[in-house]
């Protein structure tokens, strides 16, 4: 081998080497967050009202055509109150918390079917 072929070698070497070195650390450095699964409130209309489903990585995971907590089969009067809840169980799930709603959570997000 000339020493031409020798430099060209190395210089492609030094390349590779380089971009598999970057590669793998945007892989270990990404943000908080990145492992985690998208989680998404989806409203909808239903019997003269609203409810919602929280859909996680895709898939529906609480479907909920009434208001929790509330007896009766209740729905919500808009879409923002079926989205305020949601949210708010959705937070809920995030936080690895129990995804339950009682009628004062209710009240507090002023939910006036729950009034």
């Amino acid at each position: 081998m000339t020493k031409r072929n020798i430099i060209v070698v190395a210089g492609i070497a030094v390349i590779v080497l380089v971009f598999v070195i970057g590669k793998s650390y945007r892989k270990t450095t990404q943000g908080p967050g990145a492992d985690m699964v998208p989680v998404v409130v989806v409203p909808f209309e239903i019997n003269n009202g609203w409810g919602y489903k929280v859909n996680v990585d895709g898939h529906t995971y609480i479907y909920q055509d009434v208001i929790p907590s509330i007896p009766g089969n209740h729905v919500f009067s808009s879409k923002e109150h079926a989205m305020r809840v949601g949210q708010f169980v959705a937070a809920k799930l995030t936080q690895n918390k129990i995804p339950s709603v009682s009628p004062q959570e209710l009240r507090d997000m002023q939910i006036t079917e729950a009034q």
